[in-house]
């Protein structure tokens, strides 16, 4: 019994370290690298996710819950798992799709979860982006807002839609043919709470950005 001690202790510190670790990551530590199909297993879809960071980093529970694709409906739905990964490593996610084959230049939205975070990613890899402020062409303010709030460009966007989702990965709500420097976005009919912006041109994400509603 004495000789288990010890070892109870390694693995409770080794968890609190990595537990700390984690809090400073962000969805910009992540980018979706592949897809392949599973030739033993139809509609099941693996995606590989890179972990960027150093090799002491880690997340709890990591797990991708759906793909979206560029029309905004849900082709794929992934099951939670009880593992975690650690930085500066890739691990494959499995996903079951509605489709039997990867779609020729197939890109989509991937809605992935771990710890109590929740990141849009794209496929292919455009780094994960949690805050407006992260790139300096963008720029959101007020954000948190309550009404209303404004996306600034650098360059003028033209012809933009925007796609908002909710933390659940499910979009509620979708602007079309955006032009300008400066666009208004209003709250309308949306619940307080946090919310990913999917950017899009020419049918492309460009950014994903998080805005928060307040009460």
């Amino acid at each position: 019994m004495k000789s288990t001690i010890p070892l109870l202790t390694i693995l409770i510190l080794n968890l609190i370290s990595f537990n700390i670790s984690s809090q400073g990551i962000g969805c910009n530590s992540f980018c979706l690298t592949d897809v392949r199909m599973d030739t033993s297993v139809p509609k099941l879809m693996y995606v590989a996710l890179f972990f960027s960071g150093d090799n002491n980093d880690f997340i709890n529970y990591p797990w991708i819950a759906e793909v979206i694709n560029d029309q905004g409906d849900t082709v794929g739905v992934g099951t939670w798992n009880f593992f975690g990964q650690f930085g500066n490593t890739s691990n494959d996610y499995p996903v079951m799709v509605e489709f039997d084959s990867i779609p020729e230049n197939f890109s989509a939205t991937m809605v992935f979860h771990y710890d109590t975070s929740v990141c849009l990613l794209s496929f292919p890899c455009t780094t994960g982006i949690e805050n407006l402020e992260d790139q300096p062409s963008f720029s959101i303010y007020p954000n948190p807002f309550s009404s209303e709030t404004v996306l600034h460009s650098e360059i003028p966007f033209h012809d933009l839609t925007i796609k908002v989702f909710n933390l659940l990965g499910k979009q509620v709500k979708q602007l079309n043919h955006l032009s300008g420097d400066k666009i208004t976005l209003k709250r309308e009919d949306l619940l307080p709470g946090v919310y990913f912006m999917q950017l899009l041109e020419k049918n492309k994400v460009i950014a994903i950005r998080r805005a928060i509603i307040s009460g």
